[in-house]
């Protein structure tokens, strides 16, 4: 099975829609959120962040499922669990999340199938789609491989989950609270056409790349300054931050 999509930092800034496209025949629509979903909507960050959990939390869910990628999850809560009482809320964030970012998606219950513009969602197009939604955050993420045997799937399974106990380490050692608005404001400044709100309605990826360039912009402004002023080397040259 090949699987691609349209998804580019470009793209976003026209468009939250993207095209994924499998075996380059069949193709269906992703909705992806801006950061001001992530902040404002209750319902899509438990969302995104129960999808992307580690399967080790995951199998605490269901301590009596089996669990051993995402996607099982995800079919257990939505064929298996979900009609009880203790699930039910997640399960009715599941299915609206799911029929917002998948607008044609179908979930039958009786055949236990999901299925989105007539292809059947497997555990590969369940990774994929997490992995766009992953770098629409602004996550750095590998595009997820395909297997030739089941004892290779679950070495890189393992070494999945010793990364995400590393990374989660991190995120806690290195975590500021007011980073992005930190990070929105340098934007701002660099591009003042650019505003806050205009900012919130982007994914986190875009603001992630803008920040880069507006480090540069700044950086520009005052070697260019320098040079007017002919505080510099001679023989230096003044570089363009957009390369």
């Amino acid at each position: 099975m090949i699987i691609d999509s349209n998804y580019s930092l470009t793209r976003l800034f026209a468009s939250k829609e993207i095209t994924i496209t499998i075996d380059k025949l069949k193709k269906f629509t992703l909705k992806v959120h801006s950061i001001k979903d992530l902040f404002q909507d209750s319902d899509w960050n438990i969302f995104y962040h129960t999808s992307i959990e580690s399967v080790e939390k995951l199998q605490k869910y269901f301590p009596f499922g089996e669990i051993e990628t995402q996607f099982d999850f995800l079919k257990l809560l939505m064929f298996d669990f979900g009609q009880f009482d203790k699930y039910k809320d997640i399960y009715t964030i599941f299915q609206n999340q799911l029929q917002i970012i998948l607008p044609e998606i179908k979930i039958d219950i009786q055949n236990k199938e999901i299925s989105v513009n007539g292809i059947t969602i497997t555990n590969e197009i369940w990774e994929y789609i997490l992995y766009i939604l992953k770098l629409s955050n602004g996550e750095k993420v590998e595009l997820p491989p395909t297997f030739t045997s089941e004892e290779a799937k679950k070495l890189y399974l393992a070494q999945k989950a010793n990364e995400e106990k590393i990374r989660k380490i991190r995120s806690q050692v290195q975590g500021d609270s007011d980073g992005l608005i930190k990070s929105m404001l340098s934007i701002t400044y660099a591009f003042p056409s650019m505003t806050i709100d205009y900012l919130w309605e982007q994914t986190m990826a875009q603001i992630l790349w803008l920040r880069k360039y507006a480090a540069g912009a700044v950086s520009y402004e005052v070697n260019a300054k320098a040079f007017a002023a002919g505080n510099v080397k001679k023989g230096k040259k003044l570089d363009f931050f957009i390369k």
